[in-house]
């Protein structure tokens, strides 16, 4: 029985990999890409040092959590002539090829939503990653244009935990201002709202209306009824994992832009 082929490194470059959305959507890409004869190989790729190993690795491919920024690993991966495929969010310039969803769309929807639900004075909470960041700028323009008063923009360093989520929620409330809606722009800043809401015997929503996003719905199972847009990572990571093996194929060739819609969910917490 001749022996099976070595499979093929996709490099993974990715900031982190232990947050929740991104977990998923790396397991479900990897899967994906398994049974094709590749896998995903992790190091510190943004880390200048290890950009000659990336090199040596020589990957056929790679997937890229978030957007491709860095100008001395956007040049490596350039000079390797392989297909790349960002994702959660696309560089202005897409080295190669994208699955992302219109982030700050998400946001104009979240400012929408509490116009109609007629909230005046809204807040927002979020993280600084690119993504959220787009949907933040989207909540807050969107939120201007509606005539919304925004009386506070929580920015969090990190929000992995449910205690990065409480913090954060904790800032918004030291700020002293008087508003009736947030947009939380993870499931982590929206559960922890919640929680902490309740906690100083604040009813949702009643007193608070809380509107949050979810990239795995973990959200909406730790808080029953409340109101979110979002997608799926999985399905996120599964559409990813198939465009590196159709451009690896080349039935696809390089400029792919793959959106996902982003879903909506009114429950009782708007």
């Amino acid at each position: 029985m001749p022996p099976l082929p070595a499979p093929v490194p996709i490099a993974l470059i990715a900031p982190r990999l232990d947050a929740g959305p991104a977990a998923r959507a790396i397991q479900a890409c990897s899967e994906r890409i398994a049974s094709a004869g590749y896998y995903l190989a992790a190091a510190p790729w943004h880390d200048p040092q290890a950009l000659p190993l990336l090199t040596e690795l020589r990957p056929a491919a790679a997937l890229v959590i978030g957007p491709l920024e860095d100008p001395a690993l956007r040049a490596a991966l350039a000079a390797l002539e392989i297909p790349v495929v960002e994702t959660w969010t696309a560089s202005p310039q897409t080295l190669d090829s994208a699955v992302a969803l219109d982030n700050a769309e998400a946001g104009r929807m979240a400012a929408r939503h509490l116009a109609e639900k007629r909230h005046a004075r809204v807040a927002c909470v979020s993280a600084d990653t690119p993504w959220e960041r787009a949907r933040r700028e989207g909540f807050i323009a969107s939120a201007a244009a509606l005539g919304l008063e925004q009386v506070a923009d929580i920015v969090q360093p990190e929000a992995q935990h449910m205690n990065d989520g409480r913090m954060a929620f904790l800032r918004l409330l030291t700020t002293n201002t008087i508003f009736d809606a947030v947009f939380c722009t993870s499931d982590v800043l929206a559960a922890a709202a919640v929680s902490e809401a309740h906690n100083r015997d604040l009813q949702v929503p009643q007193d608070l209306a809380v509107l949050g996003f979810t990239d795995d719905g973990s959200a909406a199972q730790w808080v029953q009824g409340l109101t979110t847009l979002g997608i799926d990572a999985a399905a996120l990571g599964r559409r990813a994992g198939q465009l590196l093996l159709d451009r690896l194929e080349g039935e696809r060739g390089a400029g792919q832009h793959d959106m996902l819609e982003v879903a909506f969910e009114a429950r009782l917490s708007t």
